[in-house]
């Protein structure tokens, strides 16, 4: 009889063990947490238009996995396709028959969407635009210089929107370069504005390249 209750024993407790080890292990198995997706909190780069360049701000706000809500403002110059520099004798510039610097404050609120996220894998991401821009537009006396012609500035109202195409590119998780074409119709609002004599601008939108570096979070 003893030497059948000291081999049981001995298989009792190798078999509690056994078992407590395969259920610690079962417990503490580690499952790798999904990876983060970044997303665009704001931006910051510069337009080039066909009426002139300057920078822009942007920030986003996600309504989607991969659509943002977007609020962009830039700063940018708007000049006359008739304008033609020149230099005197001196070699200061000279635009014969501008008769006013132009400048344009728009307010872009828009969607911007990142086409075939879930069908594409790696750092390029196709980008749709798509929204509506308030406009202000300032003159002053091209004959003053800069901070005296501000005395005398007029303020005009454009109304109207954006869509275009782009493409975003990952660089690490903080940050992303962008880069989007896209197209402005910005009519504006009551009489134009004239930058040279003897024509008048009634649209202060085109074609844009905007270039710029996305902070993510």
């Amino acid at each position: 009889m003893k030497k059948l209750i000291i081999p049981g024993i001995f298989i009792f407790m190798f078999s509690f063990i056994y078992s407590t080890l395969t259920f610690s292990q079962e417990k503490i198995k580690y499952t790798k947490p999904p990876k983060k997706d970044p997303r665009s909190s704001w931006a910051l780069g510069l337009n080039y238009g066909e009426n002139g360049f300057g920078p822009y701000v942007n920030f986003f706000s996600a309504i989607s996995r991969s659509t943002d809500l977007t609020f962009g403002l830039s700063v940018s110059g708007v000049s006359d396709n008739r304008e033609v520099e020149r230099y005197d004798v001196f070699g200061n510039s000279i635009i014969p028959n501008k008769i006013n610097r132009v400048f344009m404050i728009p307010l872009s609120v828009g969607i911007k969407s990142e086409v075939f996220k879930d069908d594409l894998e790696g750092d390029f991401h196709p980008v749709f635009n798509l929204g509506l821009t308030p406009t202000l537009v300032i003159t002053d006396p091209y004959d003053q210089s800069f901070f005296n012609a501000l005395n005398e500035a007029q303020t005009y109202f454009a109304f109207g929107g954006y869509t275009g195409i782009g493409v975003n590119f990952s660089s690490g998780e903080s940050t992303s370069f962008s880069f989007n074409f896209n197209y402005y119709y910005l009519p504006l609002i009551g009489n134009g504005v004239q930058s040279v004599e003897y024509n008048t601008i009634n649209n202060v939108g085109g074609f844009q390249l905007a270039i710029g570096v996305n902070f993510l979070k």
